[in-house]
């Protein structure tokens, strides 16, 4: 500890008071890791630096540590000598909105001394004045792991483990006096003391980097992580930090559980809300005061999480229609001033999630607010390995378990937790660790799709590659279904897929938006062909062949002006299921219009492709998966038959 620079310049008699109290000396390292960033200190130049020491048991203390640090002397000392800085503490109390006798006594002293440090609990607790005037104001850092193994070295006691010293870690310095002092500290005591400290995580709560999944948001995590931890020290400004993430995806990808791993990973609170709680609260201004109580007591505990679940109950201001316009408008224009209003949002992130980004309104999404998006997708094989493993607590990377992760194409990561849950009951019944066997023994019920709803999916999927093969000849498109599968939910399962590889080019034109339209509906083009009708597997909700198609139509015609009006009546995002409610009954029947040619134009092909949809169709019903290129040398082997002499499209 004799490497520390600090401590190196107090007298002998000095150092010995603060090594003999192990309290004054986490708080003395606390402080010294809190101002090794501010060089105008440091150079014994003028300046204000005001250090929040949030919900400390004994602000005393750390105002005795700063004083050793800028004067190397405790408060209660007579010296002749002069102090190179005034410290002063400020309790909390209610803010007063115009100038304090406090803060102006304050700002007189600046003159009289180098440097003046404030220490405060709260950011709320600091005259304006002195606010405004801080150069810096900066979040005291609770010990760290190498500062509890210093303070055991410094009074002799035995060494502890690593992970002992990170359970301690993030505790206040008051709690954690009299347990590094022990001569004997194991984690067991680490843990009684970390379960009973006020705002910290319970251990049993995963960590972001303990969970499986989540590669497109982790890094991001990382990053603001380390920012979090720049901005609290005082190295970078707060206004340097993002100010809120959009998650969005279909349900039970694990959004909530990123926020709270966030929170642990950051060491910061999380306040969860969402409209359906403030509504709980009664009639509009109940809504609209638990909703401001929600950002206040974000601000209290600031930094912290403010996590918005199902943002899109909010509603988009633009498609509001009805008795109750007034009453959602302002629902968002107040959760937008709780966002970034008047004072401000610092050292707070705002977290939201979505299964309907389309239906969030735009004004919250902007930069400076909910600003970045990231979509959260169904796990794919190798992450529902890792899922079923990590809520299995497996950490073999056991082949059976990957093989049982193959087959369940389309399960969530709540489908997979819950699987998990069913094994673990299976395998406590017969007093046995969970494994392969039970996670086996746990599954639904094979589901097998008859003959006859097999062929129509096959068909279905083939209709649609072929189409667009046949509109773009360059295009690349792989299809895949499931004559078998297992499934949790009441949802039907996904029972066929078509995806294309190509790339969308730039601007679209009314000729690439139709070419889109009419491969969506290459599906139920060929169940008309070759069934005679279409079945209900092309709509049924949103991203359904029929959502899409009908999107990008009421686009065309509402927001492109590529129908017979220019009238701009709808942006560009994606319709509401409600979208005709706003629409003039010309616009869509033109919208309708299209559909039907699109439809018309889709069945053409497919009857003029035919063997190559049938040959097509055989292959995927034998193989259940085609690639690109198994698709292209389908078609390629059965050409377009010729039109015969006499027949007009």
């Amino acid at each position: 500890m004799g490497k520390n620079s600090s401590l190196g310049m107090l007298e002998a008699g000095q150092f010995r008071k603060i090594w003999q109290s192990p309290a004054l000396f986490l708080a003395y390292c606390c402080v010294g890791r809190a101002l090794r960033s501010q060089h105008l200190l440091r150079r014994g130049r003028p300046t204000i630096v005001v250090l929040i020491a949030e919900a400390a048991i004994n602000l005393g203390i750390y105002e005795a540590a700063t004083e050793f640090f800028v004067n190397g002397r405790s408060q209660d000392w007579t010296e002749t000598r002069p102090r190179k800085a005034l410290v002063h503490s400020i309790e909390s109390k209610p803010r007063n909105k115009s100038p304090t006798p406090e803060g102006n006594e304050l700002l007189r002293s600046y003159g009289k001394f180098p440097a003046i440090l404030v220490l405060a609990r709260h950011r709320r607790d600091l005259p304006i004045e002195l606010a405004a005037a801080a150069d810096a104001v900066i979040d005291l850092p609770r010990p760290s792991a190498a500062h509890i193994v210093a303070a055991r070295s410094l009074l002799g006691r035995n060494p502890i483990r690593p992970d002992t010293a990170e359970l301690l870690a993030g505790n206040d310095v008051v709690m954690l006096a009299p347990v590094v002092t022990k001569f004997s500290l194991t984690s067991d005591h680490a843990r009684i003391l970390r379960s009973s400290a006020p705002g910290t995580t319970a251990d049993d709560e995963p960590s972001l980097e303990e969970l499986p999944g989540y590669r497109g948001v982790k890094p991001w995590a990382r990053s603001f992580a380390k920012d979090l931890e720049r901005a609290r020290s005082g190295e970078i400004a707060w206004a340097d930090l993002d100010r809120g993430i959009l998650l969005h995806g279909p349900p039970g990808t694990g959004k909530t559980l990123f926020a709270r791993a966030l929170a642990k990973m950051c060491g910061i609170p999380l306040i969860a809300a969402s409209v359906a709680k403030w509504q709980a609260k009664g009639h509009l201004g109940d809504l609209l005061a638990a909703m401001r109580s929600t950002f206040e007591q974000a601000r209290e505990s600031q930094p912290a999480i403010v996590f918005l679940d199902e943002l899109d109950s909010i509603g988009d201001r633009t498609k509001f229609s009805g008795h109750h316009v007034g009453y959602q408008t302002q629902v968002v224009n107040s959760l937008l001033e709780c966002i970034d209003g008047v004072d401000g949002r610092q050292g707070i992130v705002v977290v939201a999630a979505t299964n309907f980004p389309e239906a969030v309104d735009r004004a919250l999404l902007r930069s400076g607010r909910i600003e970045r998006h990231v979509r959260m997708d169904l796990p794919d094989e190798d992450e529902r390995a890792e899922i079923l493993r990590f809520h299995l607590r497996v950490s073999a990377d056991e082949q059976e378990i990957r093989t049982i992760a193959t087959d369940l194409r389309g399960w969530s990561g709540s489908d997979l937790e819950k699987l998990a849950r069913e094994a673990r009951r299976i395998a406590r019944a017969v007093r046995q660790p969970a494994g392969p066997a039970h996670v086996a023994g746990a599954l639904p019920p094979l589901q097998t799709l008859s003959a006859q709803t097999a062929r129509r999916v096959a068909a279905h999927e083939s209709g649609h590659a072929v189409v667009a093969i046949a509109l773009q000849p360059g295009c690349r498109a792989s299809v895949s279904m499931r004559k078998q599968f297992r499934t949790f939910s009441s949802d039907a399962p996904v029972q066929g897929m078509t995806r294309y590889l190509d790339d969308p080019g730039g601007l679209e034109t009314r000729a690439s938006l139709e070419v889109q339209i009419c491969r969506i509906l290459g599906g139920t083009a060929a169940e008309e062909v070759l069934f005679g009708a279409r079945s209900a597997g092309a709509g049924g909700g949103r991203g359904s062949d029929l959502h899409k198609a009908t999107s990008i139509a009421t686009r065309m015609v509402c927001s492109y002006g590529m129908g017979r009006s220019l009238s701009f009546l709808v942006e560009d995002d994606h319709p509401g299921l409600d979208w005709s409610g706003g629409i003039p009954a010309m616009a869509r029947r033109e919208i309708d219009g299209i559909l039907a040619e699109q439809l018309s134009r889709a069945k053409a092909i497919v009857r003029s492709h035919l063997g190559a949809v049938q040959a097509l169709a055989g292959q995927l019903l034998e193989r259940e998966i085609l690639e690109p290129e198994d698709v292209q040398a389908i078609v390629r082997r059965h050409p377009p038959d010729r039109p015969k002499k006499g027949n007009v499209r």
